[in-house]
């Protein structure tokens, strides 16, 4: 796979996720909250959707799957969309 094929994978996992969880920022609210009041300490949703893209990375350590790649960019792209409050550009 090259790199375009994993973005555009990554492109079409967001969307596909999009129908089945609603819009990247209510879910990873929910989860923030979550980890939140876990934490005891305040999280956002950025936060959120880049912590999932480190669990990608040390997956990527055991085992090279094309499909750890693509989560992880989708993860970063929602991390950035979010983290710039451009959540009307959802994908």
């Amino acid at each position: 796979m090259i790199a375009g094929d994993y973005l555009n994978e990554a492109r079409a996992t967001i969307q596909d996720r999009g129908l089945d969880y609603g819009h990247p920022s209510d879910n990873m609210q929910r989860t923030a909250a979550l980890w939140s009041s876990y934490l005891e300490m305040p999280i956002t949703d950025y936060q959120v959707a880049m912590c999932m893209a480190l669990v990608k990375v040390a997956r990527s350590m055991e085992t090279a799957k094309p499909d750890t790649y693509i989560d992880l960019a989708a993860y970063v792209a929602i991390a950035g969309q979010l983290h710039t409050e451009e959540n009307d550009l959802y994908v």
